[in-house]
């Protein structure tokens, strides 16, 4: 019976139906399966333009890996969106390093695609695996000349606790 109702859960999340996709769900018993409905259903406020509700919904989802998940599919889709400053409210709730060092190097790619240089090196300076941070710096290099001071940032990483950018426009 969950796995029918979590057809219909998602049937109805990629229809806008979110209210009764609510609804539905509250009637799936199993945890993983309720769980996937939680998915569909945050995703779909996200893409109603229910920015809150999504993130709402996806602090409700049980697993550290689904809800990540989640989060990391809001998060890039607001930084391709250009609501970069929504991305970075989105990685801090990310609690798994990895997945929180994907979506800043992902961010800061975007960033230096749209030749926002400041911007993509203040988000890699924020990411803590020493690795991908170093792999953001070389890929954003590749996107345009960097100022003197510009090039001296790229040799102090910083593992911050959640993500700010009080100095660089975001």
């Amino acid at each position: 019976m969950g796995f029918a109702l979590l057809d219909i859960v998602e049937q109805q999340a990629r229809s806008n139906k979110l209210d009764a996709a609510l609804d539905t769900a509250s009637r799936i018993t199993d945890a993983t399966d309720w769980s996937s409905a939680m998915e569909a259903i945050a995703i779909g406020q996200f893409k109603a333009g229910d920015r809150h509700g999504a993130l709402h919904t996806a602090k409700l989802i049980p697993q550290e890996i689904s809800r990540s998940g989640v989060l990391m599919h809001i998060a890039f889709a607001q930084a391709r969106s250009g609501h970069v400053n929504g991305a970075i409210e989105t990685v801090n709730h990310i609690t798994a390093p990895l997945r929180r060092d994907a979506v800043l190097l992902g961010v800061a790619l975007i960033r230096a695609r749209a030749h926002e240089i400041p911007g993509a090196l203040a988000t890699a300076r924020n990411i803590g695996s020493e690795l991908a941070r170093t792999r953001a710096y070389r890929e954003i290099s590749q996107y345009g000349w960097l100022k003197p001071s510009e090039k001296k940032s790229l040799s102090r990483p910083v593992a911050p606790q959640s993500v700010s950018f009080a100095n660089h426009p975001v």
